[in-house]
Formats: C-alpha cells, structure tokens, sequence
C-alpha cells in the first residue's frame, strides 16, 4: 500500500456532546442514522456493484457508492476515513454526509413543534400485563446527523495496536501519519456541517471533482465540499434540469427550520452556514453541471424573500 498518497477525512457529529447531555439514547439514533446509511451501502456494494448498472447509470451509481473508502473507522461520535483514490473518495463522502443528514431531514421540514424541530415520535411496542400487545407512541428527538470534518493529503497509514474488548484481547486498525494529524486539525476550523482541506488536497482532483469543491470566501487558504450538491441528478434536456431545481427545498426548508428555532443560540452559526452551503451548491451545481447558474440565482433569490431571509445573504459572492 502506497504511504504517501492518501486522502484522510476526519469527521465528527455536529453538536453531539450537547446532545448526550440532553438525551443520550435520543443522541444514540444519530449515530445509528449514519450507520444505517453505511450499512445500505455495504450491501448495496456486495448485490449491485457499480460495474453491474447500466453504462448510463454507472457514473451516478459510482458517486453514491463507497468503493472507494479503503477505511472506515468509527470511534464515539467521530470516524476516520482514508482513501487512495481523491476524486471518487470527495464525491462519495459528500454522498455519504448528504443521506446522513436526509434520512432524518423530513422532521425539520414539517416538525410537530416548530420551535424544537427534532421533535417527533416513536412507535414503543410491548406486553401488558395480561398479555396482550401493547404498541403507543412516545416522544423523541431526532437530531440531525450533521457532520463537521477535515481532509488532508499525504502520508498516512494502518496499523495494528493491541486492544481489549469484555476483557478479551485483540488487535484494531487504525490509520497515523501526518495526513491524519492535519485533518484533525482543520476539522474544527469553522463552523457548520462543512468537510474543509487545502490546496495540496484540491491539486490531485479532476475538473468534474472540483465543481463539487469551491475556495472558502471568507479564507481563501482553504477549501470545502459541496456536499449538498450531490442531492441533484443530471439530466439530458434543460427543462428536466430546471425541474431538479425542486430538489433544493428538500434541503434548505429543514435547515431554514433548524436556523430560525436556534437563531441566537450556541447552533446559530452552524445552521447558517448550513443554509449558506446549501446555496454555494446549488448555484455551483447549476452552474458548471447545467449552465444554468442565471436561472438558479433567480430562483435563489425567489426563495430568499419567501423564507425572509434575502438581506442575510449577499449572493454577488456567488
């Protein structure tokens, strides 16, 4: 295996130590939400491999794949990911955090209770005492399984450490080196559920790779995915494109919902930024995937005033 040529993303969950101390088990289910995606696209990857879809289906398929994750490691709220392949590695984690988030997304859409939009309910079922099924509906909090990371590109490795697991010994992988040390590192450099890398990273991607990437506005000595991107499907005739456009409020109603509840709270800046991603993608994706950017800022802008919201965002940085 190649040490030098790696491509190592360190994510974590936006705001879970906050939410253990809320609810722990509620906490819990966002972790379980982003292995349940995980755990899809395993199987996904053993019944339907890329190389068994259609030639015209391929290139989607390949980006919401993870063929190219040689490394997933979780720990608590965290994983560690390494690639030896950049550009099918940044479209396929930005799939990944993108139905991370969508699987819960549809509560912070149309929440119960506006003001605490992760507000929902469960089915609990059970035994009465006579025996009988008992099946009611409790409360929960589904938390967003939002993520915040650094990438970084150079050296890093596996290797073997001792461990114990119930008293038992054995050995677990991890990955070190410097790539690891440095996506760590960038991992807390802003706020929001945003994947940021330099330079170095963005030198080995190719053209299509990079209209998923865009130089940070406010420190243009970095870079980020724009994940939310990947929510849009291309399609073959303009009009469909524009119909795609739709796509968007699956996205910016629930984060819209998520800012105006927390707005002047410790979560304000990670949902407006949230919101701000949302728009950087998509104006980038109808830009360079469609040719279409004029009819996507216009569109933009319709949604802007419906939400309210167009003097908080100035989209001449666009």
């Amino acid at each position: 295996m190649d040490m030098k040529n790696n491509v190592v993303a360190y994510i974590d969950l936006l705001a879970f130590s906050n939410h253990i101390r809320e609810n722990t088990s509620d906490a819990l289910m966002a972790m379980n939400n982003y292995n349940t995606i995980l755990s899809s696209k395993i199987r996904d990857e053993i019944t339907h491999p890329v190389n068994s879809y259609p030639p015209v289906l391929q290139e989607l398929a390949k980006k919401h794949s993870i063929d190219s994750f040689d490394f997933f490691l979780p720990f608590s709220d965290s994983v560690f990911l390494m690639s030896g392949n950049c550009n099918d590695f940044i479209k396929q984690l930005g799939s990944f955090v993108l139905q991370s988030f969508t699987i819960t997304a549809h509560f912070y859409e149309h929440p119960i209770d506006p003001s605490v939009p992760e507000k929902g309910k469960i089915l609990n079922c059970g035994i009465n005492t006579d025996g009988s099924p008992k099946v009611e509906y409790g409360e929960c909090n589904y938390y967003p399984a939002l993520f915040r990371g650094g990438l970084a590109y150079g050296e890093a490795m596996p290797i073997e450490l001792f461990s114990i697991v119930e008293k038992k010994y054995s050995k677990s992988k991890v990955i070190t080196g410097e790539a690891v040390v440095e996506a760590v590192r960038l991992e807390s450099k802003v706020k929001g559920p945003r994947l940021m890398f330099k330079q170095i990273l963005y030198n080995q991607l190719d053209d299509d790779t990079k209209d998923f990437c865009r130089v940070l506005p406010e420190n243009k000595e970095f870079y980020e995915i724009l994940w939310p991107a990947m929510i849009y499907v291309l399609q073959q005739e303009e009009f469909q494109n524009k119909q795609e456009f739709s796509r968007i409020y699956d996205l910016f109603t629930p984060a819209y919902n998520l800012w105006k509840a927390y707005n002047h709270t410790i979560y304000s800046a990670h949902y407006f930024n949230f919101i701000e991603l949302i728009v950087a993608s998509t104006l980038q994706y109808f830009d360079k995937k469609c040719n279409l950017k004029s009819f996507a800022l216009e569109e933009i802008k319709k949604i802007l005033d419906k939400y309210d919201i167009s003097g908080k965002l100035d989209l001449s940085r666009y």
